[in-house]
């Protein structure tokens, strides 16, 4: 379970703006709701696949021993059903924040970030389909193929979230820069992914091609003297 639980703690460090480190000075917390975005969905999506893999885990151990539908008070114990019913409830979970990112991209009209998390949003979709299908098998014998496309979609997700936000924690900005998803060129994609961010930073909003993160703020003192202004 520790492989599992570390499997994606090396894109997401961290996900909230104040891990976005700017040189020099501190990053205050944008008091709006979307003033951290993707990375705060981010961290949530990270938490999500993490469980998600462990849960996976737990399913095979689970189909192995024939523990279809029985369970004993044992947590390690789990049926098979009842640990297929909690991975619909965490799919379904990436499916509303990938569908929250979708929204809040459209509304700002950045058609890239709009189709990175469609993608996203349509493999959890895949993952849940799979899931649905193993359930309705019944029986370990009858699991066998979805069960291997439910691998194969777990692998693709995954992929697609380390093509999104592979490298974000590591970009270091100046004060009064934004971080930008620039899109990644097809020759430089990881195998799987079918379209990917290079973290980067940019003056302004029309140097970037692809979406934006958070903006990087000058200064903590500038931030509340344009508090006290207003």
């Amino acid at each position: 379970m520790t492989q599992s639980r570390c499997l994606f703690t090396s894109l997401v460090l961290a996900a909230l703006p104040t891990n976005l480190v700017a040189a020099p000075g501190r990053i205050p917390q944008s008091g709006r709701p979307t003033g951290g975005e993707p990375f705060r969905s981010f961290r949530l999506l990270d938490q999500k696949l993490t469980l998600l893999s462990n849960q996976q885990s737990a399913l095979k151990a689970a189909l192995g021993a024939g523990r279809v539908d029985s369970s004993s008070s044992n947590s390690s114990s789990e049926s098979a059903m009842v640990i297929m019913r909690r991975m619909s409830s965490t799919t379904t979970a990436i499916n509303r924040i990938a569908g929250r990112l979708v929204r809040l991209y459209q509304s700002r009209r950045e058609s890239f970030g709009v189709r990175m998390f469609t993608i996203l949003r349509s493999r959890a979709q895949a993952v849940q389909r799979d899931v649905s299908s193993v359930r309705r098998a019944r029986m370990p014998s009858g699991a066998s193929l979805p069960g291997k496309r439910l691998d194969e979609h777990m692998v693709s997700l995954v992929m697609q979230f380390q093509a999104a936000a592979g490298g974000y924690a590591a970009t270091h900005c100046l004060p009064g820069a934004r971080i930008c998803c620039q899109p990644k060129r097809s020759q430089d994609l990881l195998p799987g992914a079918q379209i990917a961010c290079k973290w980067a930073c940019v003056s302004s909003t029309r140097a970037c091609g692809g979406f934006l993160g958070p903006h990087i703020p000058q200064s903590s003192a500038e931030s509340r003297q344009r508090g006290r202004s207003k």
